[in-house]
């Protein structure tokens, strides 16, 4: 690699992260900024993805300019391939740029570039087996038509119970009473005029009621932290028929630990930490590029 410095990047639908190492890598400074899902917003991605860096460099002591570094960007809705051309059609200011999926520099993470299975379970899903080199996905189709489990969709998922509450369809429980007292709202009109623009962003913001209620008893948000445990143990175990045997499986995400006691034990009894973060998976993606 020609540059002295890389940033890895970890872009997800809230947070994006920034690892600044030298040529050796050593770690000189890391950095945070918004959100970098490029299939939502790819002009909001590349700001985020720029701040972050700039603070990464701020932590460092070194004195060095994006346009000599070398970026390897890990990124939500990069697996899409108009999403990922559309965004590296917008100018650069780095050395070089390659970019791959948040999910799969994740994975090259976890596993420390060996065989092994990913899900990611935080504002969006999505799971990916990488065996013998090539990567196979599964998942991660945006909250409109999947993201099952996400963080957005328990969001949403909360919505719909809520108006089905207010018709007398399910029952006013604790979920339902925190979410109409949220949003300081009475009537079924009034809620969907409150969320009518809302992103999977906005929508994942719910997931901490949708949490919270549950560890207070209620049986609603049970209900609905157990469908997605049951589409997360599905997932998992498609990706174990994808590579046909049970390969170790990372689970990540904001939403893991909420979702470790609903995986069924096949699965469960699989799980490995993460080796290095998906920062670090980018970066090593990177240089095998080279």
């Amino acid at each position: 690699m020609s540059q002295e410095f890389v940033i890895g990047i970890d872009g997800g639908g809230t947070y994006c992260r920034a690892m600044l190492q030298d040529i050796n890598g050593n770690i000189l400074g890391t950095g945070e900024a918004g959100p970098a899902n490029i299939m939502s917003n790819a002009t909001q991605a590349l700001t985020s993805i720029i701040q972050a860096s700039e603070h990464a460099i701020q932590k460092s002591t070194v004195n060095v300019a994006l346009g000599d570094i070398a970026v390897a960007a890990g990124l939500a809705g990069a697996n899409i391939p108009q999403a990922k051309s559309a965004f590296l059609s917008l100018p650069m200011p780095f050395a070089r740029l390659e970019v791959m999926s948040d999910l799969h520099a994740a994975c090259l993470g976890a596993h420390n570039g060996q065989d092994g299975a990913m899900i990611i379970c935080g504002t969006g899903s999505a799971g990916t087996v990488y065996q013998k080199g090539r990567f196979a996905d599964k998942g991660g189709y945006g909250l409109n038509v999947g993201d099952n489990a996400s963080a957005a969709w328990l969001g949403q998922s909360a919505i719909r119970h809520t108006l089905l509450a207010f018709d007398n369809i399910e029952n006013r429980g604790m979920l339902f009473k925190r979410l109409t007292s949220h949003f300081d709202v009475t009537d079924p009109q009034t809620l969907i005029q409150e969320v009518s623009q809302f992103t999977a962003e906005s929508y994942g913001q719910l997931a901490p009621i949708v949490v919270e209620s549950f560890s207070q008893g209620c049986e609603s948000a049970k209900k609905l932290l157990e469908q997605g445990g049951d589409y997360l143990s599905k997932l998992g175990k498609a990706l174990h028929r994808e590579a046909g045997q049970a390969l170790p499986i990372c689970f990540v995400g904001g939403l893991s630990n909420v979702y470790r006691p609903f995986l069924s034990s096949d699965v469960s009894s699989v799980l490995c930490d993460a080796a290095k973060p998906a920062q670090q998976g980018a970066i090593d993606f990177l240089k095998q590029t080279n």
